[in-house]
């Protein structure tokens, strides 16, 4: 009498476990690859989102230094040095320059975290209010709208920031051609000319 086997070797089944294991390795390995893709671009759409937020707020505030819709409330910019600067607008027209947002000043400082930050400052509150968190610099430069350096703050027309964000943690895969540790870093110039003053 013959049997009829039916069914599959020892060595087929070896072998198509082996093809299922190769198959399951290589997707973990392009999940991974995926997985960290994400993450390092989560990384860059913050850093770079941190920089636009605070170049387009500073732009704004700094455009409208100066304004004096009475012409007795003598703002303009107050202080001004490559950290920070400091503006006065009088934004509700009484012609006093005391309400919250008529005085401000923006520059770096250090939160309670550790974290450096990008500090907007108004005389009404006198502390400083974070505006972007992960700023690593921040500067200014100042122009008298033909291309010098102004003798006194009358004279600037034009102001040119400059911010670095950096990510919040290291990224091992990455290595900083400037610093050489592993932060992702942004930097953004962009220029803000404020209309209100005088020419």
């Amino acid at each position: 009498m013959k049997i009829d086997e039916k069914g599959f070797t020892l060595i087929e089944l070896m072998i198509a476990m082996v093809v299922g294991l190769v198959v399951l390795a290589a997707t973990y390995s392009v999940f991974t690859v995926q997985n960290k893709t994400l993450l390092t671009q989560e990384k860059l759409a913050s850093i770079y989102q941190n920089a636009r937020i605070a170049m387009d707020m500073m732009i704004r505030d700094i455009s409208m230094a100066g304004y004096n819709p009475t012409g007795t409330a003598a703002a303009g910019i107050t202080a001004a040095n490559v950290s920070s600067i400091r503006f006065t607008m009088d934004l509700n027209e009484d012609g006093v320059l005391d309400a919250t947002n008529e005085d401000i000043t923006y520059d770096l400082y250090t939160s309670e975290d550790g974290v450096q930050v990008l500090g907007r400052k108004s005389s009404a509150s006198g502390t400083h209010q974070p505006a972007v968190e992960y700023v690593e610099s921040l500067s200014f430069l100042y122009d008298d709208g033909a291309g010098g350096t102004p003798a006194d703050l009358s004279q600037i027309r034009r102001v040119k920031i400059t911010i670095t964000t950096i990510a919040p943690t290291e990224d091992p895969s990455y290595t900083d051609p400037t610093n050489g540790d592993h932060y992702r870093r942004y930097t953004l110039t962009g220029y803000a000319t404020p209309r209100n003053l005088a020419y």
